[in-house]
């Protein structure tokens, strides 16, 4: 991720990210996941509106029907329409996860920038802590933190919860690109005239490392949506009838029913597919060498 430096000092003028651009835009790859992730996000929010179907009502005559032209993706067992449901689900369960991003970005930037400017015994002892909460295994710590949290599990706390178990490797990737850009000329010139570790760290170092973090929260992308379906899926998420893609699996397993399990799972696994080729591609076209290799 350091290559990214040599680009550094342009990473503040359009033509270095108008060069990411047509970079970007020339892999193919990377061009047909991004429209898979952008179908994904479209179809989430636009399907609940377009939809006739009350996501909410219960109607048992109607319980367990397949697809069909009324009901494209059937109904589940309290009649209600799975096309709708999935759409709602998807919608939950990317607002908490973009909303975990928000919060893991943060963390890692203050975290791994005061690591990476302090140098020294300081960063020496807040990677040693760092190293500490990486050895703990993510996904039990997300369940304590779920049951500490109770029955009532909201919004906030799926947020919260699935915050403080994944902002460890963004910390990291924050620090190493710090590192690597305090021995920057323009850095160096900065500390010479005097600059204090904040102003340089506001003006000069985080808008270098804005395509490092971009990237890294992107590969952080599946990693939430997926502790979030897996929390769900074992009764720990959002409280029916709210509806996330982890719930409407949970309900499938309840019930016995593998087809409305294998929905959410198809599109949890599409959507983190797409994110990290994307992200990928993103890696690529940020670094000239790579994308020429």
């Amino acid at each position: 991720m350091t290559a990214y430096a040599e680009a550094a000092p342009g990473a503040r003028h359009h033509g270095f990210w108008l060069g990411v651009v047509r970079r970007y835009l020339r892999d193919r790859r990377a061009l047909l996941a991004a429209a898979a992730f952008a179908a994904i996000l479209v179809a989430c929010l636009v399907v609940p509106w377009l939809s006739p179907h009350d996501p909410y009502a219960v109607d048992f005559s109607r319980k367990l029907q397949g697809p069909s032209a009324e009901h494209q993706l059937g109904t589940d067992f309290f009649g209600r329409d799975l096309l709708v449901r999935m759409a709602l689900g998807g919608r939950a369960s990317l607002g908490i996860a973009f909303a975990a991003l928000g919060v893991i970005l943060l963390l890692g930037v203050v975290y791994g920038g005061a690591a990476g400017l302090a140098g020294g015994r300081t960063d020496a002892l807040l990677m040693r802590i760092l190293d500490g909460l990486l050895a703990l295994p993510r996904f039990p710590m997300l369940i304590v933190i779920l049951v500490l949290a109770g029955l009532n599990t909201s919004f906030f706390t799926l947020v919260l919860a699935l915050s403080l178990t994944n902002w460890m490797v963004t910390a990291r990737l924050v620090r190493l690109e710090v590192l690597a850009l305090r021995q920057r000329e323009f850095v160096r010139a900065a500390e010479a005239v005097g600059a204090g570790r904040l102003a340089i760290f506001r003006r000069h170092v985080a808008p270098n490392a804005a395509g490092v973090l971009l990237v890294a929260v992107l590969l952080e992308l599946p990693t939430v949506i997926l502790g979030e379906a897996f929390a769900s899926a074992l009764g720990l998420g959002l409280n029916p009838p709210a509806a996330t893609w982890g719930n409407i699996a949970f309900d499938g397993i309840f019930h016995g029913r593998l087809y409305e399990v294998f929905l959410p799972s198809a599109a949890i696994a599409l959507f983190a597919v797409a994110a990290n080729v994307v992200a990928d591609g993103l890696h690529d076209a940020l670094d000239p060498r790579r994308a020429r290799a």
